[in-house]
């Protein structure tokens, strides 16, 4: 090996061990503590974008928004999850779905009565909470396809 080659290896072995040093950010502690205003419709903004993310699982993901018309949801259902709930027939989709709404109504009637206490009285889960079910297209550029929708305490089927 040709003296060029070893030093372009040490320069490359030197760069790389350096790479692996932990890295300090410096963030000032009076910085993290002084206060930000935030309005009652970003925090739940936040809150219902977090709620989502701790409800999803691998099979499905849950995207929650606030809208003019309430808290819309989207259940986003995995290749698998559609495919199992074509099979199992009819009866069997819809209890799941159902099921499915009715738990993501659950926790975000349960979200706005503990930290939105002024939003509580008004809000209607019936008027103010809807969503629907989506899963993948038939082919890889289709648009997702609506397996059901969450309206008014009532699901309805898709094709």
């Amino acid at each position: 090996m040709s003296s060029r080659a070893i030093r372009l290896w040490s320069w490359v072995l030197l760069i790389g061990s350096l790479g692996a040093l932990p890295a300090w950010a410096e963030l000032d502690r009076a910085d993290l503590n002084l206060t930000r205003s935030v309005s009652q419709g970003d925090w739940l903004r936040l809150r219902l974008e977090v709620l989502g993310l701790k409800l999803s699982y691998p099979a499905y993901r849950i995207h929650l928004d606030l809208k003019p018309e309430g808290v819309v949801f989207t259940f986003s259902a995995s290749s698998g999850m559609a495919q199992h709930l074509e099979e199992a027939g009819l009866g069997e989709k819809e209890k799941v779905l159902a099921y499915h709404a009715r738990g993501i109504r659950q926790q975000v009637s349960e979200l706005i009565q503990e930290e939105f206490p002024e939003l509580w009285p008004r809000f209607s889960a019936e008027e103010d909470f809807r969503g629907q079910f989506t899963a993948p297209g038939e082919e890889w550029e289709d648009p997702p396809r609506q397996l059901g929708e969450w309206r008014g305490e009532r699901l309805t089927l898709g094709r």
